[in-house]
């Protein structure tokens, strides 16, 4: 394990104790938008596989599993999750390590899609390119990131900023559509939506 994954989940094991920081998960709230941007037939979603790439709190892999996906979780440190998402499959992992091994046999080292609500923002700049690489590595149809674009409220509380990566929605745009392919994006202001498939 490296110096910067126990130092980014020591950062994460310390906000998730402050109880006000789960109130707000993008993740639940973006459910209804990712399959509206990313072609699903609602029909069909009884095997159709998700990873929830820095789930956090786990809602919004709640909120999929409600919708009949079938959902693995992996994030940092599992410290935020609720109890309602601690039955749904979790691994513990730095987003910018390979994550196909981790995955598992029975996802084939793949998912049909990854989504990644509110965490792009949270990684150090040096890798989050890195990090949209390998989402795109283990998803055969695409990956919807929501991306804040504006500084965090709650560093304050443990003394350093969460938001590492912040950036324009159109330099995440051009940034993402340089490693993969953007078939949609939305600028909701202070927050940046894409749907991006693999090239």
């Amino acid at each position: 394990m490296s110096t910067l994954h126990k130092q980014e989940a020591s950062t994460y094991t310390d906000v998730w104790a402050v109880s006000s920081y789960s109130d707000h998960s993008p993740g639940e709230q973006f459910a209804s938008l990712f399959i509206d941007m990313a072609p699903i037939d609602t029909s069909r979603v009884r095997g159709v596989t998700i990873l929830d790439a820095g789930c956090g709190s786990g809602k919004g892999a709640v909120a999929l599993q409600k919708l009949g996906f079938s959902v693995k979780m992996v994030d940092i440190t599992a410290a935020g999750l609720v109890p309602a998402a601690k039955d749904i499959p979790f691994f513990e992992a730095s987003l910018w390590d390979d994550l196909s091994t981790k995955i598992g046999y029975n996802f084939g080292g793949k998912v049909d899609y990854v989504y990644c609500c509110d965490v792009m923002e949270h990684i150090p700049p040096q890798f989050t390119m890195l990090v949209a690489r390998r989402l795109l590595d283990v998803a055969r149809r695409g990956v919807f990131f929501s991306i804040s674009l504006v500084p965090d409220n709650f560093g304050i509380w443990i003394g350093k900023p969460l938001h590492q990566s912040v950036y324009p929605f159109t330099v995440w745009r051009d940034n993402l559509d340089a490693i993969g392919k953007v078939i949609e994006c939305r600028d909701l202001l202070d927050t940046g939506l894409y749907y991006v498939e693999p090239r």
